[in-house]
């Protein structure tokens, strides 16, 4: 949301763009479509505004705006190809929230092993989701999903820090998350045994056990 002073400079560059495209424009009137465009951060206003003055003759609208802002949702096939990236739990994933949502829906198919349902059931409520946010006005907001890979990590975060998808403030505490402790006993692998390592889940150990039980079998 636009702070008072934002939403008194935005008013002035209303005016300003509807003169340099040959349009007459009242400071309440431009006030009118502050109140409609503040839920939009700055920058995004302001390349909108600039599309509006290549691109308009004539007359400046609130839906000429709205038509130029860049909402930083990502399209339906963008945001599968994202989201799928999930299924690694290596994989850590800076994914919108509606990416995020959709995805919950298609995980279940995902887990039993049919990516091919899984896609179209995404795309079916990542549409809807996304009509439903831009009808509200509501632009994207990224959050991430760590994965377990400490580099694939730090090179995921610091890449939505470069691109402007996530605040620093998010990043630096996730970047000093340790990797976590592995839950099995590499060396013992490589003999040919199935052992927990001491920071492992009971859960763990007991999937462990089992899988020790039918390598013996």
């Amino acid at each position: 949301m636009l702070c008072d002073h934002e939403q008194d400079h935005l008013v002035d560059l209303l005016v300003a763009t509807a003169e340099v495209i040959g349009d007459q424009m009242r400071p309440t009137t431009a006030a009118y479509m502050v109140h409609d465009l503040a839920c939009y951060p700055m920058p995004v206003l302001e390349a909108a505004l600039a599309g509006c003055r290549r691109e308009l003759k004539g007359r400046l609208s609130l839906a000429a705006v709205l038509e130029r802002i860049d909402d930083g949702h990502p399209a339906p096939n963008e945001a599968w190809a994202m989201a799928i990236q999930a299924a690694d739990e290596r994989a850590t994933v800076v994914w919108t929230t509606l990416t995020q949502q959709a995805w919950s829906t298609a995980l279940p198919l995902v887990l039993a092993g049919d990516k091919i349902a899984a896609r179209p059931a995404f795309l079916e409520t990542y549409g809807r989701l996304l009509k439903e946010a831009r009808a509200a006005r509501q632009p994207a907001t990224y959050t991430p999903s760590l994965g377990f890979d400490a580099a694939c990590r730090r090179a995921a975060l610091s890449d939505a820090l470069a691109k402007g998808l996530l605040q620093h403030e998010q990043v630096s505490h996730h970047l000093e998350l340790a990797a976590p402790a592995p839950t099995f006993n590499a060396v013992a692998l490589l003999a040919g045994k199935v052992e927990a390592s001491p920071g492992a889940s009971e859960k763990t150990r007991a999937r462990l056990e089992e899988l020790a039980r039918e390598l013996a079998a």
